[in-house]
């Protein structure tokens, strides 16, 4: 198996890719072309993986993702090579931190010793890297940064799996970097703070976000899977049906009626957790970053009242983000489909932006 050299990997500025978004539940592909206000989707498409293909970031049977993306990319057919995707989860460390250090190269030169505090890993076994936050101008004042730590095996596992595809790997980013990509695609950069919830099959990634830049990041254990096991313990269903009733509905009204019992309980929990989350973040930060409003992306986010339940349990306003708000798709898409599938392609917008030219 080859080995990737971070710096190839994490790249701050890299040139135009492929957004793919390698979920454990589908996978999803962008193509955008143009920049600024002129953006342009080119290419999108999204592909259904068997449950256990990815695990908790993980890729378990490389063989059957290597063939759904295949098959994917085969039907959208997109001039872009060069790809970008994104891990998250349990090989992935991101933490703000403060170092004694004012310059980038102060920084690069004390990094390890710096990440031997607080990444939970053989420093030997994961890629390091770092994003500035703030630079104190006082003397000895310091820096704020994102500290991100990844296990060298998954991000080996996902590279390597592009390559499979016969795509070049040019960045490997972090999901909750990302998405606040995506939010910045949507809405430019934003004054007021505001939540970004992205929540997929198995876990959801939370985010604080001030004037584009994050200002908190939580990965947490919840999921559009952890609502289907309740629907199948309460009803008896099998998995299969129990995932089509929770996507689809269904009409008989004694079913519904149980569905949506599970669905505000487990909604409820949901934003029950993610409100911890919040406070937890205002209990050190300044007023000016309380966030004012929430969105929504990711697979799960399409749940029927879930903005509701949110909005009510956090007490503030949640709307679903649209990841293509703005942007014009080509001929051959269509634009209520384009819409309709927004929230769910996040992750793989926010790739695909920082590199359409």
């Amino acid at each position: 198996m080859k080995k990737f050299n971070l710096k190839e990997l994490f790249k701050k500025k890299p040139q135009s890719t492929l957004g793919v978004d390698l979920g454990s539940h589908t996978i999803k592909v962008v193509e955008l072309t143009g920049n600024g206000g002129q953006r342009r989707v080119k290419k999108v498409g999204r592909a259904l993986l068997p449950q256990g293909a990815i695990v908790d970031g993980s890729i378990k049977e490389h063989d059957v993702v290597l063939e759904v993306l295949e098959h994917l990319l085969s039907n959208l057919q997109p001039s872009l090579k060069r790809a970008s995707t994104s891990i998250s989860g349990y090989s992935v460390i991101v933490k703000r931190i403060h170092v004694p250090y004012m310059t980038e190269k102060e920084m690069e030169e004390n990094l390890i010793i710096e990440a031997e505090k607080y990444v939970p890993f053989e420093i030997s076994d994961v890629y390091i890297d770092f994003s500035v936050l703030k630079t104190y101008p006082e003397e000895n004042g310091g820096s704020d940064i994102f500290l991100v730590a990844a296990k060298k095996e998954i991000v080996d596992e996902y590279a390597n799996l592009l390559e499979g595809v016969g795509l070049t790997p040019a960045v490997i980013d972090v999901d909750a970097f990302t998405l606040v990509n995506a939010f910045e695609l949507a809405f430019g950069e934003v004054e007021e703070p505001a939540v970004l919830i992205d929540i997929g099959a198995s876990k959801t990634n939370l985010n604080i976000v001030k004037k584009g830049m994050p200002i908190f990041t939580r990965d947490m254990n919840i999921g559009g899977e952890q609502l289907t096991e309740a629907i199948q313990e309460a009803t008896g269903l099998n998995r299969e049906d129990a995932e089509t009733v929770k996507i689809s509905g269904t009409k008989d009204k004694v079913l519904a009626r149980e569905i949506t019992g599970v669905v505000q309980e487990i909604s409820e929990l949901w934003g029950k957790e993610i409100k911890k989350a919040i406070s937890f973040f205002k209990s050190s930060a300044s007023p000016e970053e309380f966030p004012t409003c929430v969105f929504i992306s990711g697979g799960t986010s399409m749940l029927k009242g879930l903005e509701d339940y949110f909005s009510d349990a956090l007490g503030l306003e949640t709307r679903r983000l649209n990841a293509f708000a703005g942007q014009e798709p080509d001929r051959d898409i269509d634009e209520k489909y384009l819409q309709s599938i927004s929230p769910q392609m996040a992750i793989a917008s926010g790739l695909a932006i920082r590199s359409a030219g």
